[in-house]
């Protein structure tokens, strides 16, 4: 006989505490149905959380409750008359961690299980999540994570440290970093002038490494480039912009601008080793984060002093860690 099962709660965000729930509820059901008890005022969007439990849990339906303006308590009685509305088939067993569930469980005529009420397994909670989402970085599911996360990239001419503070900052705070996808595209493309849609594959190839490297990075995701500079890239190498290339730019939270001033090494993947080639690519840079109204922080000097103020940039970020909106 195949058994249903349900599963109430907000998951706002869902964390490590209910993913090992809902695991250990999968378990005991044949058919599992998430309900997510949302309203229109929620801090997190109903529409994200669906599709975070929707990736978290691709096996389970997943169903939205908005209750309106105001949130309806998961120990409310109603949940029983509301449950049934759109789950009209019997449900054998209602899962959950706090005493509630089970008269919820009687009202529907099912079994409960009250899993690890304690949360001794797993600590969390989802208002201090919210509220300081680094220090309870290890217990947010990595789907999870790029919401709270914020994004520091590095831009600037080249052989100026992009590639080096990446690596420092992200060993420093935690990592991975999204590496710049440019080089090796550039290693491995035909001789030959460029075309403007392999400046596309560029921002394909690091879109999608840094949609991948986000899910396990920390709190901060430092990212070696971004669409932004290969827009500059654009104007340096073909004389003139793509505005569809820069239609796809996502600001970050905050750029490191990396200025010319050091000593240039040579690389057969680099183009502009002249100091004035140097000066105006990092020109270019400016007037574009300029133009794209971002946030940014001139970072100069020698190696130390460079990774000085990198540091300070980053520690501010960290004190200053907020929800982020929802899309």
């Amino acid at each position: 006989m195949t058994t249903t099962g349900v599963i109430l709660g907000r998951f706002m965000p869902p964390h490590e505490g209910h993913v090992a729930l809902i695991r250990t509820a999968s378990y005991l059901v044949d058919r599992l149905t998430i309900i997510l008890s949302t309203s229109d005022n929620d801090p997190i969007s109903p529409a994200v959380r669906k599709e975070w439990m929707q990736e978290l849990f691709p096996k389970a339906n997943v169903i939205v409750c908005n209750n309106g303006a105001e949130q309806l308590p998961t120990n409310n009685p109603d949940w029983a008359r509301l449950i049934r509305g759109f789950h009209p088939e019997p449900i054998d067993r209602v899962i959950g961690s706090e005493d509630y569930f089970v008269n919820l469980a009687k009202a529907l005529n099912a079994q409960h299980f009250i899993l690890d009420p304690m949360w001794m397994a797993y600590p969390a909670n989802s208002i201090e999540i919210r509220e300081e989402p680094f220090e309870h970085w290890h217990s947010i599911p990595d789907i999870v994570r790029p919401h709270f996360q914020k994004r520091l990239t590095l831009v600037g001419p080249e052989s100026t440290g992009k590639s080096y503070m990446a690596d420092f900052l992200a060993k420093k705070f935690g990592g991975p970093y999204v590496p710049e996808y440019g080089r090796p595209y550039e290693k491995f493309r035909e001789p030959g002038d460029y075309r403007a849609e392999e400046l596309h594959f560029i921002v394909d190839g690091h879109v999608a490494h840094r949609k991948t490297l986000s899910l396990k990075a920390g709190p901060i995701l430092f990212e070696d480039t971004d669409p932004l500079l290969t827009a500059v890239w654009a104007e340096m190498l073909l004389g003139h912009s793509l505005t569809d290339l820069e239609a796809r730019i996502e600001l970050p939270d905050h750029y490191l601008l990396l200025d010319a001033n050091v000593p240039w090494e040579e690389d057969p993947l680099r183009y502009y080793g002249k100091q004035d080639q140097r000066n105006l690519f990092f020109d270019k840079i400016k007037a574009k984060l300029d133009q794209f109204n971002a946030s940014y922080t001139l970072i100069s000097g020698d190696w130390q002093q460079r990774e000085h103020q990198a540091v300070a940039v980053v520690t501010k970020m960290m004190s200053n860690a907020k929800l982020k909106p929802s899309p």
